[in-house]
């Protein structure tokens, strides 16, 4: 007898973690990793990666991968300082900053 997929939510997540926080979470990490993955990878002199996100990664599959970067650039500029990374763009040309969460803690 094959599988019936029940569409019923699943209420067991428990009061920890709900649905919601997941879906944001993976996708918050999710976002960065579509621009890396998608967009032209740059090496500055300092060693700090920077990503062209009009210009597709020679792997990408073609030119819908720079809409893949697009939507994700939007995403992470929305969500803003709820990320644990900063987006910093200088027109097509972005990068990232890992926050100092424990900073953000002690004050």
């Amino acid at each position: 007898m094959p599988h019936r997929f029940d569409d019923k939510p699943n209420t067991e997540i428990g009061d920890f973690m709900t649905l919601h926080s997941l879906a944001l979470d993976i996708a918050d990490h999710a976002a960065r990793s579509e621009i890396e993955l998608y967009s032209m990878q740059i090496l500055e002199a300092d060693g700090r990666h920077v990503f062209d996100t009009q210009q597709p990664r020679e792997e990408s599959v073609g030119p819908e991968s720079l809409s893949f970067a697009a939507k994700a650039v939007q995403y992470i500029e929305q969500r803003g300082n709820a990320l644990p990374y900063r987006l910093r763009r200088s027109g097509s040309l972005v990068w990232f900053e890992d926050r100092d969460i424990t900073a953000s803690l002690a004050g």
